[in-house]
């Protein structure tokens, strides 16, 4: 609901106001200036995986392969959160790899856990925003951190594994700042139509897929907390095109279920590729997770969250460095940016053609606007 006109707002507005495709950035005019005019990109949100265990094993993980028994030790958590404010971002989203509510430094003295890395982030001046599947988010988060943490988007896959919307507690977090999230998917089968485990399970649970049965679950867990924010449902990530289907097919049996008018569908039409001219975001909005091999204490900072949908896992090929080397690299893209108009390149393309580079993009606007900043347009004075 659109608080100035009090009409209800599209899914193509509600998109826009809770989803990461471009708008956003417009909010972000120092940073737009200083790219412009003093060619120097600085980050604005960082997306840390601080661990890669979960208690899901979803057909739709877009790191289905990943190094499940890797995680990210404090002091690199501390040192990567330090180095990223002195670039100057603002915010910082815990999310996954895996659950980051599971998080604890197994091997540090102090036995730290995901409440401390809130507490870290908040000294340090950072907004918080936290993605997690679990349905008991008291087991794992203390409320003495509830006022540090700005949003808490739930993914409610548990739905679909054997919970119901009254097993949910959420143990007086404030539901302003809670959100739920759904991917709507068919379930993987074999030749005869017989629903099987994905190929990449850990498990081998079956998923039987999305139903008008389960979409009337998450209706009735937002009747049961009417304050939260929304419910973003999605297309399989996976599956080029996915969101438009999804859109297509399950918009008449959303729209009935939504009493509350807090359901939308991520709408972004067809519009799963790349911007072909040019990508920032690596810049603007990069993402920290491990080495796609594993090993302790290896962790790099990868273009963006889309890149992992090539292969299931991360790309050293997107890796713009090393936890280590975050403010000398970012001296380098600079350097790059001023002198040939890009910050970085993937697989030798020189900053261009990302369409033959990355069969995903799910930041194509956010790229084709910084894009347009980047580069001085003819006329421009007469917009």
């Amino acid at each position: 609901m659109d608080q100035n006109t009090n009409k209800k707002l599209s899914h193509e507005e509600l998109t826009q106001k809770y989803s990461t495709w471009g708008d956003k950035l417009l909010q972000h005019t120092d940073v737009l200036h200083s790219m412009q005019v003093d060619k120097v990109i600085k980050p604005i949100t960082i997306q840390l995986a601080p661990i890669e265990a979960c208690d899901s094993d979803c057909p739709f993980c877009s790191v289905g392969a990943r190094p499940i028994k890797s995680y990210m030790p404090f002091e690199a958590i501390k040192q990567t959160l330090v180095d990223f404010k002195k670039l100057g971002a603002k915010s910082v989203e815990l999310t996954g790899g895996g659950n980051p509510l599971l998080y604890r430094d197994r091997k540090s003295g102090n036995k730290e856990n995901f409440n401390d890395i809130v507490k870290l982030a908040h000294s340090l001046g950072y907004d918080i925003g936290i993605i997690t599947n679990s349905h008991n988010i008291s087991r794992w988060i203390d409320p003495e951190v509830y006022d540090m943490i700005n949003w808490l988007r739930l993914s409610l896959i548990q739905l679909d594994e054997g919970k119901n919307p009254e097993d949910y507690n959420f143990n007086n977090f404030p539901t302003s700042k809670l959100a739920f999230s759904y991917i709507i998917y068919d379930g993987p089968t074999d030749d005869d139509g017989n629903s099987i485990p994905d190929a990449l399970s850990r498990t081998n649970r079956v998923y039987t897929g999305t139903t008008p049965e389960t979409i009337e679950k998450i209706a009735k867990l937002v009747n049961l907390h009417p304050g939260i924010k929304f419910v973003r449902l999605a297309g399989n990530c996976l599956e080029k095109g996915e969101n438009a289907r999804v859109r297509n097919k399950w918009k008449e049996v959303v729209d009935k279920v939504d009493e509350l008018q807090k359901f939308f569908i991520k709408d972004i039409g067809y519009d799963d590729s790349p911007f072909d001219a040019g990508c920032y975001v690596g810049a603007t909005r990069p993402y920290i997770a491990p080495n796609p091999h594993g090993g302790e204490g290896s962790y790099h900072v990868y273009t963006c969250t889309s890149h992992v949908l090539n292969t299931r896992t991360y790309d050293l090929n997107h890796s713009l460095c090393t936890i280590e080397d975050i403010i000398p690299t970012w001296t380098k893209m600079n350097k790059r940016f001023e002198s040939k108009g890009y910050p970085y390149e993937v697989n030798g393309n020189k900053g261009k053609d990302w369409c033959d580079t990355c069969k995903f993009c799910y930041y194509k606007f956010n790229n084709k606007l910084l894009h347009t900043v980047a580069h001085e347009m003819p006329d421009k004075n007469f917009p």
